[in-house]
């Protein structure tokens, strides 16, 4: 068989299994495979597969038709125009999450800038930050040390190892008792209430890890640790900002105007959901 008609295969294989987007996933695993352009499948598609290389395609495409996200399968992800390493067992990056990023830089000061990144899972929040703030310097800590060394391969691939900065913990463990303070605190928490776990697609559900997603009977656990605990971690008119679900808009506004957060405001994504909050340090 060409190319094509491993692709037809391909495709009909992720249809009958209910895979989004069955053409392109089969083109884009192929691309992955034998490291070339979706273009090139066709302008070289009479060229034959090995059967090492027949093997691994028909194992890719098994492993994308059970769920598994495109994203663990590749080991790359977009976001905001750079291309990100990720790995099984690390939350992948979604697109809402550009617009934390965008209303974050719309923030810190024109010349240097601290930022706190809390959970930095691959490091597409801090990577970001500092690629399109030059001056600006991130801390961005997590609990999983294999979520900090994705973190720090994304920085040197984007050639910004040199403004970001590591550290193990959760949350605010890793900075108890170092006197930093920071510009601005950013964090995309785990927020999916638990009882919302059956309603998540089979990808999310089944391969995604489980503490990058759930927080609580309400998805507010960890939100709640946040927002009591960064204002000491805040200069003067610094910021907090942090991707929320759709549905917790009024109920985090509520939080932050109980801890006195000054210049509140809420942020929708692309589909006019609420997304993004950001609040000055009371």
């Amino acid at each position: 068989m060409n190319l094509v008609e491993y692709l037809a295969r391909a495709t009909a294989y992720l249809e009958e299994r209910d895979v989004a987007s069955p053409r392109l996933n089969a083109e884009l695993l192929l691309c992955h495979l034998l490291d070339i352009g979706r273009l090139d499948i066709y302008t070289g598609f009479e060229r034959a597969l090995t059967p090492e290389e027949a093997e691994r395609y028909k194992n890719l495409v098994k492993r994308r038709g059970t769920g598994c996200p495109l994203q663990y399968l590749t080991g790359e992800c977009g976001f905001r125009g750079l291309t990100l390493e990720v790995r099984e067992g690390v939350f992948i990056p979604r697109p809402e999450t550009e617009l934390l990023v965008e209303k974050a830089l719309g923030v810190l000061p024109g010349g240097e800038a601290d930022v706190l990144d809390l959970g930095t899972g691959c490091g597409a929040i801090a990577v970001c930050i500092a690629t399109e703030h030059p001056g600006a310097r991130v801390m961005a800590t997590d609990l999983d040390p294999e979520a900090l060394a994705l973190c720090e391969r994304n920085a040197q691939r984007a050639g910004v190892a040199g403004r970001i900065e590591t550290m193990p913990g959760d949350l605010f463990e890793p900075l108890a008792g170092s006197g930093r303070t920071f510009d601005a605190l950013v964090s995309n928490p785990p927020y999916v209430p638990s009882s919302c776990a059956g309603s998540l697609s089979r990808e999310v559900r089944e391969h995604e890890p489980p503490a990058a997603l759930f927080a609580g009977t309400d998805g507010l656990d960890v939100i709640r640790v946040i927002v009591a605990g960064a204002p000491p971690l805040l200069r003067e008119g610094g910021w907090m900002l942090l991707e929320i679900d759709e549905s917790q808009g009024d109920a985090v506004l509520e939080l932050l105007a109980g801890g006195g957060w000054a210049d509140v405001e809420v942020f929708d994504d692309l589909n006019g959901r609420p997304r993004v909050v950001r609040a000055k340090k009371p």
